[in-house]
């Protein structure tokens, strides 16, 4: 645990002594001067001997977590020694762990979050922050209310580094697990996979199909095949005939003009076996075909063909 010190309103956070992390202390350096605070910087997997080197370029207290530390844990004490400190704003990187780091922290704090950033400015007792926006061609403004925390990531080459001091003077310390902290990351979890709905998900993602075609008579055929589809945990698909009349819309359709499939198993109901539907469906697993015509060019294909009508198998 560390002493609460209000003094410290601008942080950045970082894996290491990076590049990026020297450039986002040059910009969290200079905001802090405008505020009338000081710079901290959190290293979640940094030894003493670099640490130094932020200090000339900056900082003025550099913490570091004494052990490594997976994400969970990191978040969970990143949180338990900020809050102390109630900082205005937290500097943290733009590549993709860097971002996560963030985001969960901000989630866990109720903190702003604005990523990517590009700028932050302090003006008349406001935090301002200048973002790209959903498009990433075009920056907007973002406006902290009074007493926001506010957590930005900003990618390398956004901010600008303060040239060394070597004058500067700082502290280093290192931060320990607290009881509070060891028993939320060693509480356990369980993971639950939810499977995707076969009547919803789409065709090409679907390890059971039952495709219809001009066979099936029209929308009621499909209305049927639908419920035999739900007994199945399958998803329904067709040919391009059964598409063009109507019956189902054009998303389900399977072959050179739709979609191209390869489910373990795939049932094809009143359906020829067109070539450019073959084309679509060949590398199922396993094809069954159902057709009264026993000369319909789909039996080439089944691995197990039944002449008969669908519905009476079913």
């Amino acid at each position: 645990m560390v002493s609460s010190d209000s003094q410290f309103g601008v942080w950045v956070i970082d894996e290491t002594v990076s590049v990026s992390c020297v450039e986002r202390l040059g910009d969290a350096r200079r905001l802090a001067t405008h505020m009338g605070t000081q710079v901290a910087v959190l290293l979640s997997g940094e030894t003493t001997n670099a640490c130094q080197d932020l200090i000339h370029h900056g900082a003025d207290r550099v913490f570091i977590f004494e052990q490594p530390t997976d994400l969970r844990t990191k978040v969970c004490m990143t949180s338990e020694t900020l809050q102390t400190f109630q900082p205005r704003v937290v500097f943290a990187g733009g590549n993709a762990p860097a971002r996560e780091w963030a985001a969960l922290l901000a989630a866990r704090q109720d903190w702003l979050l604005i990523s990517p950033a590009l700028m932050v400015d302090w003006q008349s007792g406001t935090l301002k922050v200048t973002r790209l926006d959903y498009s990433g061609r075009q920056s907007c403004h973002v406006t902290a209310r009074e007493n926001e925390t506010v957590v930005v990531t900003m990618r390398t080459g956004v901010a600008e580094a303060c040239p060394p001091d070597l004058s500067r003077t700082g502290e280093i310390r290192k931060i320990e697990l607290s009881r509070d902290v060891k028993s939320n990351t060693e509480t356990k979890s369980m993971t639950r996979i939810i499977p995707a709905d076969p009547a919803t998900v789409d065709i090409r993602h679907s390890d059971c199909l039952i495709s219809g075609g001009r066979g099936l008579g029209g929308k009621e055929g499909f209305d049927l095949l639908q419920r035999v589809a739900a007994k199945l945990d399958a998803g329904v698909a067709a040919s391009r005939m059964a598409v063009d009349l109507g019956w189902i819309e054009y998303e389900r359709q399977v072959g050179q003009t739709g979609k191209t499939v390869e489910p373990n198993l795939y049932i094809a109901c009143g359906i020829s076996g067109a070539s450019h539907h073959l084309d679509g469906m060949s590398q199922a697993k396993h094809i069954v075909a159902i057709n009264t015509d026993r000369n319909a060019p789909i039996f080439k294909l089944a691995h197990l063909g039944l002449v008969a009508d669908w519905c009476g198998v079913f």
